[in-house]
C-alpha cells in the first residue's frame, strides 16, 4: 500500500466508517510505517484526552438553523446599508437637509455674484483699451476733456436765461 491510499483511507474514515479489509489495509500500512504509526498512536492519545460530549439528535438541524440566521443577517445588513441614504431623507434629519440645500444656494450664487464681478471687469479693461487706442490716434480729441467733463457738474439750465437767448 502506498502513502497515497493510506491517505485515501483516512479520508473515506472521516465520512464513513471503514469495512474490515479497509482496516486491515491500515493495520497492515501502520506496521510497515514506523513514523506513521507514531502519529497515529499520538492522535489517538490526544482524542483520548477529550472527553466525550452528548451531541443532540436534532444537532443538524440546529446548525442549519443558525445557518439561516446568519445568511438572514447579512441579507438584513445588507438592507440596512442601502436605508441607511433613504434614512437621510425622513423628518429626523431636516435641518441637516435645509442647512446642506442653504449651503448648496449659497454656494452657486457666490458663483454667480464672482462670474458677474469678472463679467464687469473684462468691460471695464474693454472699455480702458477701446479709450486708449482711440487716444493713440487721435490726440486732439480729447483736448477739450475737462471742459466737457466741467458741464457734467454745472448749475441746471436757467429756463428764463435760455429763452431770452432765443
Amino acid at each position: 500500500m502506498t502513502q497515497s491510499d493510506y491517505n485515501r483511507l483516512l479520508q473515506t474514515a472521516f465520512d464513513r466508517e471503514l469495512n474490515e479489509r479497509e482496516l486491515d489495509q491500515v493495520h497492515n500500512f501502520l506496521g510497515q510505517n514506523t513514523t506513521e504509526l507514531a502519529d497515529f498512536e499520538a492522535v489517538d492519545q490526544l482524542l483520548a484526552k477529550f472527553p466525550d460530549v452528548h451531541i443532540s439528535h436534532n444537532f443538524t438541524s440546529l446548525v442549519m438553523h443558525e445557518a439561516r440566521c446568519e445568511i438572514n443577517n447579512l441579507d438584513e445588513s445588507n438592507n440596512i446599508v442601502d436605508l441607511s441614504w433613504s434614512r437621510f431623507f425622513t423628518s429626523k434629519y431636516r435641518l441637516i437637509r435645509l442647512v446642506g440645500a442653504a449651503s448648496i444656494v449659497l454656494f452657486i450664487g457666490l458663483l454667480g455674484y464672482q462670474s458677474k464681478l469678472s463679467q464687469e471687469r473684462l468691460n471695464i479693461a474693454e472699455s480702458v483699451q477701446t479709450v486708449a487706442n482711440f487716444v493713440e490716434m487721435a490726440p486732439e480729441m480729447l483736448s477739450d476733456f475737462e471742459m466737457i467733463n466741467a458741464i457734467e457738474y454745472s448749475d441746471p439750465i436757467d429756463e428764463e436765461l435760455w429763452a431770452a437767448l432765443k
